[in-house]
């Protein structure tokens, strides 16, 4: 049986203007070119310490936002690093176990729920891809450091915003498939 869900946005209410094409194109071009700096931004060199894996082809590229997701966040469930790449879980648990396989990331299962998998950074890994991490998003830290206090708490408003309108919209469009 279905539900009504019916939900008041306080940003919906509160919209001072309307927004244009415009501002929109604008905002889009501007996260592209931070996801594209990203991508590109700090060493471009695996860690020394971590590269044959990637030398041999046993590892790729593919691999890096999962070790940037664990060097980030620490100890986490594949699924929970499913989310945050935004791959399947079933691709996410393939890419966790090749990098386990060669030592970077270890795998446990979670006391608590047997049924979970948690992935941490192996701890001989834990200081090189910390300083490799640093290094690759230190443009990141300059900019934000560069904000006022002000101005750093409104744009993760308007960040919160954006990501809180497209979660809704990702769950909207699944809920509706399903129906």
């Amino acid at each position: 049986m279905a539900v009504n869900r019916v939900t008041t946005s306080r940003r919906a209410a509160a919209r001072p203007r309307d927004i244009s094409r415009d501002d929109v194109r604008e905002v889009l071009w501007l996260l592209a070119d931070v996801i594209t700096g990203l991508k590109r931004s700090g060493s471009h060199e695996i860690p020394e310490e971590c590269r044959t894996p990637f030398e041999i082809g046993s590892l790729g590229p593919r691999h890096v936002p999962v070790l940037m997701t664990v060097t980030f966040m620490g100890e986490l469930s594949v699924s929970q690093i499913a989310e945050r790449i935004g791959l399947s879980l079933a691709t996410t648990s393939l890419m966790v176990g090749e990098l386990a396989r060669e030592g970077l990331v270890e795998r446990t299962e979670d006391e608590r729920d047997r049924r979970r998998t948690i992935v941490r950074l192996h701890a001989d890994y834990r200081a090189v891809m910390d300083a490799w991490a640093q290094d690759r998003f230190a443009p990141v830290a300059r900019a934000l450091g560069d904000l006022s206090p002000t101005v750093y708490a409104h744009f993760l408003d308007g960040l919160r915003a954006i990501a809180g309108e497209l979660s809704a919209s990702a769950i909207a469009r699944r809920d509706s498939a399903g129906a």
